[in-house]
């Protein structure tokens, strides 16, 4: 669960780039952010990755007020979260499936956990049966279905 509270980002040379930003995503729910080049989307995502603090109001992930956590408990809030990124940060000489693994071994879950979630991950952007292949045998497209 993700939720903002009027949360407002001030950079000191460029203003208020998010203002009275106000949000709540459930788990499970999936969202798109959107936006033209320099509406703030890159801000919000480094404000919810506890990368950048809010200038105001409250950031929660599961509960926990992001906007105070301590630095050496950011690392564990991290390890809640994926992030898929604009370019490929794909590891080359691992499998599909393990690329999509890597985070949840990260996280500590077990191998049978692990394998369901993957599969079901794949299935879901039509990748099943892809497990198997490396990055670069797959389309651009392929690639940018299941990078993270």
């Amino acid at each position: 669960m993700i939720k903002f509270v009027n949360v407002t980002k001030r950079y000191a040379e460029t203003g208020d780039v998010l203002r009275n930003v106000s949000f709540h995503l459930r788990r499970g729910e999936i969202a798109f952010l959107t936006g033209h080049s320099g509406a703030g989307k890159s801000t919000l995502l480094r404000l919810i990755a506890a990368m950048e603090r809010c200038s105001r109001g409250q950031i929660l992930l599961d509960g926990q007020d992001l906007s105070h956590a301590k630095e050496n408990q950011l690392p564990f809030i991290r390890r809640k979260m994926g992030f898929i990124y604009q370019d490929y940060k794909l590891l080359q000489d691992r499998t599909v499936f393990d690329n999509v693994a890597l985070p949840l071994v990260i996280a500590g879950f077990g191998h049978h956990e692990i394998a369901r979630r993957v599969r079901a991950a794949l299935d879901k952007v039509s990748l099943t049966g892809k497990e198997k292949k490396y990055p670069l045998a797959l389309s651009g497209g392929e690639q940018n279905h299941y990078r993270g």
